[in-house]
């Protein structure tokens, strides 16, 4: 993310991979003081501004198996719902606004702090649609959320597109971390995201290219 708005696109929708690492930060399950709830808006109210099954310019079409929806789950689609929120939006205050109450204080300062209320200038539309392909735990306090994305046509808005993308399957997965928020309550907040998770392809690769073929 340097200074052009073509990069901090990058960054926003994850074609940047970032966090990755552990260094720093607060390990699992520590308290998180940074992402205490300013007077205007408590956790639900956020989770209630995200956009989950996206926006009337890029809908969202979630897949998921009855039971699939666990708070690790849940909190890991509100943060892909967040970052393709933000490439649809032209402006990204209350975009911005929410993302302290989706992601650790560790990914919102190395990704997010800075961006602004400047959205992109030349939007992405949809449709995608996104499966749920599995969870893993990674520690009692660590989990990583697996999803297939058909971005097939995620598209900037002056694109004259009438054939989807051929590189359109997209596996993209979402560390999870649990920890003790401003608020006192332990939330599952991510805190890495892999796009696209190579580590997931020997797994999900093929089922995912099968998948990711819908037609607006």
């Amino acid at each position: 993310m340097r200074l052009r708005i073509a990069a901090i696109v990058a960054v926003l929708t994850g074609l940047v991979v970032a966090g990755c690492t552990d260094d720093g930060g607060d390990p699992p399950g520590s308290a998180s003081p940074g992402l205490s709830a300013p007077p205007s808006m408590t956790f639900e109210e956020a989770y209630q501004r995200v956009p989950l099954d996206g926006t009337s310019g890029l809908k969202i079409f979630w897949e998921l198996p009855e039971g699939a929806d666990t708070d690790e789950v849940l909190g890991a689609r509100r943060a892909l719902a967040h970052v393709y929120w933000g490439s649809n939006a032209v402006d990204w205050t209350p975009v911005m606004a929410t993302s302290r109450f989706l992601f650790t204080e560790r990914y919102y300062q190395q990704v997010l702090a800075g961006l602004g209320g400047s959205g992109a200038g030349d939007p992405y539309i949809g449709p995608i649609w996104v499966r749920f392909m599995g969870v893993e735990k990674l520690g009692p306090d660590q989990a990583r959320v697996t999803f297939c994305t058909d971005i097939g046509w995620w598209f900037q808005s002056s694109w004259d597109k009438t054939d989807p993308r051929k590189d359109r399957a997209n596996l993209e997965s979402v560390v999870m971390e649990n920890v003790t928020t401003g608020d006192g309550e332990r939330r599952w907040l991510a805190d890495q995201r892999w796009n696209p998770d190579a580590d997931r392809a020997p797994e999900y690769g093929a089922q995912c290219s099968d998948w990711a073929r819908h037609t607006p």
